[in-house]
C-alpha cells in the first residue's frame, strides 16, 4: 500500500478508542451510582423494617385494652402513622380475627422512612388471650378434694353431659400443694409444690409436682358509679337488699329471685334456707361481687344449662378476703367462679357444671364436678404475645 492510500487512517482509529473509552468510562460511572442507589435504598428500606418492629414492639408494651377490647369479631383499629426520632414513622393496625369466643388478634405494622427509595415495609404479629379457665380448677395457692367425689369433663357446645361419654379433660392446677382423697379425677393434677394422697385418691392423667410457676391471676377493679340500683332487684317474700351496703339475701324455701339483667354488682350475696336465686341465662348474666358468695344453703340455678352463660366474678382487694361457699343438691350448678383472691368452698353432694379459678380451694361434699371445656374458649382478659407470629408480608 502506498504512503498516499495511507493518509488519515490515525485519527478515525484514535476516534473509535475514544468513543470505546467515553462507553467503558459511561458504564462504570452509572454502575457506581446505582451501586450508590442500591445502597442507600438497602439502607433505608432496612431502616424502615427497624421503625415497623419499633412499632410493633411499642404495640406489645403499651397495647390499647379499651379500645382492642371493644373490637368485634372483623373489625380493625387504625392507630394512624407516628412519627420516630430518626425521620422514620410506623402505622398499626389490630385486628381482630377469632370467630367470638377466646380473642385472638393480628397486629399489621407498616414502616417507613422520608427517602423514596425506601418504600413501605410491612410486617405482622399476633397477640391472643390466656384462657381464663383452662383448668377445671385451678388456684394459686393450696387445692384439697377431701371426698370430692368425681371429676370429669363434657363440652357444653357440643351437647349435654352424658356420664357414659364423659371426657378425660378435668385437669387440676394448684399454685402450692395439692390433696386428693376418695376422689376420681378424670384428667391430669399439677402442683407447684407437693402432690399427695389420700386414701381413695385416684388421678387418670398426669400426675406432676414441681411445675413451674405461672404469674398470679388478675384481681378484677370493682365497678365505679355504686352497687346495683334496687329497681334492678325484684321484691319479694324472703328477699332482702341494700344498694347502700350492696348485700343481698335470698332466705326462706318458699323464697325465690329471678335475676334477668346481663350485669349485677354487689357486695355480698347469702342465699339460705333453700331459697332460689335464678337466672334465665339468656341473655348471658356476669355477677361481680366485692366481698363473698354464699350460698351453702341454698340453690343457684341457670335455666339455660349453659355454664359460659352465668359467672360469679370477685374484685378489689380486702385485708381479710371473705370465703366463698358453693352447694350443690336438689339443683345443679351450671357456671363458672373466678376468685382468684378468696377461698372457695364446694360443700354439696349433687352435680355442678363449671370450672372454678380460686385462692383455695376445698371440695369436701362429695358431689360430681363436671368441667365445661366451652369455657377455656370465652373471651379473657389476660393477653399474650403469640411465640412464633413474626413475619414479613409479601410484596414490602
Amino acid at each position: 500500500m502506498s504512503m498516499l492510500n495511507r493518509k488519515g487512517f490515525v485519527l478515525p482509529t484514535v476516534i473509535f478508542a475514544l468513543t470505546i473509552m467515553s462507553v467503558i468510562a459511561v458504564v462504570t460511572l452509572t454502575t457506581a451510582s446505582d451501586e450508590r442507589r442500591t445502597s442507600r435504598a438497602s439502607r433505608e428500606s432496612t431502616l424502615a423494617i427497624y421503625a415497623a418492629e419499633a412499632g410493633l414492639r411499642q404495640t406489645y408494651g403499651a397495647w390499647p385494652v379499651v379500645a382492642a377490647s371493644a373490637l368485634t369479631p372483623g373489625d380493625s383499629l387504625d392507630l394512624g402513622w407516628q412519627s420516630l426520632p430518626n425521620k422514620a414513622s410506623f402505622r398499626v393496625v389490630i385486628h381482630r380475627v377469632d370467630g367470638g369466643g377466646l380473642q385472638q388478634y393480628a397486629v399489621i405494622v407498616q414502616g417507613r422512612r422520608t427517602d423514596p427509595t425506601a418504600g413501605i415495609m410491612t410486617i405482622a404479629g399476633a397477640v391472643g388471650a390466656v384462657p381464663t379457665f383452662r383448668y377445671a380448677v385451678s388456684t394459686d395457692s393450696a387445692l384439697y378434694l377431701n371426698n370430692g367425689g368425681l371429676f370429669d369433663g363434657y363440652d357444653s357446645q357440643r351437647g349435654a353431659y352424658v356420664a357414659a361419654a364423659a371426657d378425660s379433660t378435668a385437669d387440676l392446677r394448684s399454685g402450692v400443694t395439692l390433696y386428693v382423697a376418695q376422689t376420681l379425677v378424670k384428667g391430669d393434677a399439677l402442683a407447684v409444690g407437693a402432690l399427695t394422697f389420700g386414701t381413695g385418691g385416684v388421678v387418670t392423667g398426669t400426675k406432676s409436682s414441681g411445675t413451674p410457676p405461672v404469674a398470679l391471676r388478675d384481681i378484677i377493679a370493682c365497678p365505679v358509679g355504686g352497687f346495683t340500683p334496687t329497681a334492678k332487684v325484684p321484691a319479694g317474700s324472703g328477699i332482702t337488699y341494700n344498694s347502700v351496703t350492696g348485700v343481698l339475701t335470698v332466705s326462706g324455701s318458699g323464697a325465690t329471685l329471678t335475676l334477668t339483667d346481663t350485669s349485677y354488682f354487689f357486695s355480698s350475696i347469702v342465699v339460705t334456707n333453700n331459697a332460689k336465686l335464678v337466672f334465665p341465662g339468656v341473655p348471658r348474666v356476669n355477677i361481680v361481687l366485692r366481698d363473698s358468695l354464699n350460698a351453702s344453703g341454698g340453690n343457684v340455678i341457670n335455666q339455660s344449662l349453659s355454664p359460659p352463660s352465668v359467672s360469679f366474678s370477685s374484685c378489689g382487694t380486702s385485708a381479710t378476703p371473705a370465703y366463698w361457699a358453693l352447694s350443690s343438691g336438689a339443683y345443679a350448678g351450671y357456671f363458672s367462679v373466678y376468685a382468684p383472691n378468696h377461698v372457695v368452698y364446694e360443700l354439696g353432694g349433687g352435680d355442678f357444671y363449671g370450672a372454678i379459678v380460686a385462692w383455695i380451694y376445698y371440695s369436701t361434699g362429695g358431689g360430681r364436678f363436671h368441667y365445661d371445656e366451652a369455657l377455656a374458649r370465652q373471651p379473657s382478659n389476660r393477653l399474650e404475645v403469640q411465640r412464633g407470629s413474626w413475619a414479613q408480608l409479601p410484596g414490602s
